[in-house]
């Protein structure tokens, strides 16, 4: 007969995995944009997959140096790409990790609700109001975010029982991410206020000196590490004067600073404030708690390009707020939990960045994207680019737009005529028949590709070939194709006894 303590963990992992299929369908990965950078790899600049290249090149090779400028800031957060570099694992499971990391993180936010007295259905509100944030929607919907991990490690060192917990997480958090360091100053706060106000009194001085000093010594120790022998070289985006050089010059309003901070935690803030409100009764750390929030937040907000990402460093917080308001405001908390989280479904999540805002979408929308892909994807956008750019001399942008068609459409004809003749404008004549010829073998039925490739095997002195194309395309041409000026004159040039 299966044991109580047996039930009571299956019920915890069930209502976990539920909060996660909840969230997944309302805030879901963008399915079309994975879908398209898998067939296209060229398409590595999408926002939601550019990470995830740079990510792939560290697991390749993790002594390397991030070749693009935009995630150089990530050279040394080696804890996941350094694991499937060791296991050999295949870029599907590495990016994997991410979601189960939001699994692992709500399963974890479960059980420290249920060991503090909630029901199993407050618990289950309680993990999504907590989930619909900024750490879940990184983490499912842009590859090569890890940083589900980086909040589980926070919550572990305020909520874990066992200092251990809290000392392993200091040692592995950090190479998730950097940021993980201020944020364990925070969650340590978090930590003591915990034992204040659901144990008997403040722990005992010697316990959570000692504990709180390894804790300290092990972020320390990290910083020492990877701001002295890893530093990398000045200027670079490995070092902080470097890093924030990137973020100088940015004309970034007021008002982004603001929606960027509420993107991070939504309806999650409500319990960050409850926090500190119900932590009043002792004035000392209710007052240096909201002061660490205030420094964590400007700090986030002032260091990142991900604006609203940056928040997740105040999540424990939210979830002290819960635990604190269920043991001084329990129908308040019933009350306020089931509107809560669906308010956090409802309302729209987005990615704040200091240059731009992506809306979060449904699981029917990302779904309807894999048959319509977006504007920078349809190859005839492409198309009509690579022409402008091509006007305007930009040879060499005009034809990546071109290739880049050729590769998105099902059906290349016009994308390979247009970056031929732009091969043949600068005498490329082998490139140019290769795509001309290519044209042939997918439309053997219109004239263009037969008369374009005979024009090149001219040019290349193969007078033979030009005859012979030019043939196929009278072949099968119209009569109104035959009447072309251009025809004439070709054929004139090939067969100047039988011109006029």
């Amino acid at each position: 007969m299966e044991s109580s303590p047996a039930k009571e963990i299956r019920a915890r992992w069930l209502i976990a995995g539920g909060a996660f299929v909840l969230l997944g369908f309302c805030f879901s990965p963008p399915f079309g944009a994975f879908r398209l950078w898998s067939r296209v790899p060229e398409m590595v600049g999408m926002l939601e997959v550019r990470r995830g290249a740079s990510v792939l090149a560290q697991m390749a090779d993790p002594g390397a140096a991030i070749a693009d400028p935009l995630h150089g800031a990530i050279r040394w957060r080696l804890l996941f790409p350094l694991l499937g570099h060791v296991a050999h694992l295949p870029g599907a499971a590495l990016f994997a990790l991410a979601p189960l990391g939001c699994l692992l993180t709500l399963a974890f936010m479960v059980t420290v609700l249920r060991r503090s007295g909630f029901s199993h259905r407050e618990a289950g509100l309680g993990a999504v109001v907590l989930g619909a944030t900024s750490w879940f929607f990184t983490s499912v919907s842009w590859l090569g975010y890890y940083d589900s991990w980086l909040v589980l490690g926070l919550l572990l060192v305020a909520f874990a029982r066992s200092p251990w917990a809290v000392w392993l997480a200091c040692v592995w958090a950090p190479w998730v991410d950097e940021r993980f360091v201020l944020g364990a100053l925070l969650a340590l706060l978090c930590r003591h206020v915990v034992a204040i106000f659901t144990g008997a009194g403040a722990p005992a001085a010697r316990t959570w000196r000692r504990d709180y000093a390894i804790a300290a010594a092990l972020l320390a120790a990290f910083v020492a590490v990877r701001l002295g022998w890893l530093g990398g070289p000045p200027g670079s985006t490995t070092t902080v004067k470097g890093y924030l050089a990137t973020l100088d010059g940015q004309q970034v309003p007021w008002t982004r600073f603001l929606f960027g901070a509420w993107s991070g935690l939504r309806i999650a803030w409500v319990l960050v404030g409850a926090a500190v409100a119900l932590a009043w009764p002792r004035p000392g750390p209710a007052l240096l708690l909201a002061a660490a929030i205030i420094i964590v937040v400007a700090v986030g907000l002032g260091t990142a390009q991900d604006l609203s990402r940056s928040m997740m460093m105040v999540l424990p917080v939210a979830l002290l707020g819960l635990l604190l308001a269920r043991g001084r405001w329990t129908d308040g908390v019933r009350t306020f939990l089931p509107g809560a989280a669906l308010a956090a479904l409802v309302l729209p999540g987005h990615h704040v960045m200091t240059d731009r805002v992506n809306p979060v979408f449904y699981l029917y929308h990302e779904l309807a994207a894999l048959q319509n892909p977006p504007p920078a994807a349809m190859p005839e956008l492409r198309i009509l680019r690579g022409i402008l750019e091509e006007q305007q001399g930009d040879t060499a942008g005009a034809e990546a737009d071109f290739t880049l068609a050729t590769r998105l459409g099902d059906q290349p004809s016009v994308a390979l005529q247009q970056r031929g003749i732009l091969f043949a404008s600068e005498r490329r004549w082998a490139e140019a028949r290769r795509d001309f010829s290519a044209l042939v073998e997918l439309q053997p039925g219109e004239p263009d590709g037969w008369f374009l490739r005979a024009q090149i095997d001219l040019a290349l002195g193969d007078s033979a070939g030009a005859r012979a194309d030019l043939q196929q395309a009278l072949a099968v041409g119209s009569p109104r194709w035959l009447g072309r000026p251009d025809v004439a004159r070709f054929q004139a040039r090939l067969n100047p006894r039988a011109a006029p």
